[in-house]
């Protein structure tokens, strides 16, 4: 139970990660490179990219 919720809330920070890079104004190039690190690092990947482009 209690890692099925850690799973949960994992992949609903990276789905969050992704639909806020896609939405975000930066250029395609920086788009792909932060996708990658997201999908490539799914717990790491969205917190760096949280706390790099926080507004």
């Amino acid at each position: 139970m209690n890692t099925t919720l850690i799973a949960v809330i994992a992949a609903a920070f990276v789905i969050w990660a992704l639909i806020s890079v896609a939405k975000s104004n930066l250029k395609n190039d920086q788009k792909v490179i932060w996708f990658a690190i997201v999908i490539l690092l799914p717990i790491l990947g969205p917190i760096v990219y949280w706390f790099k482009h926080k507004k």
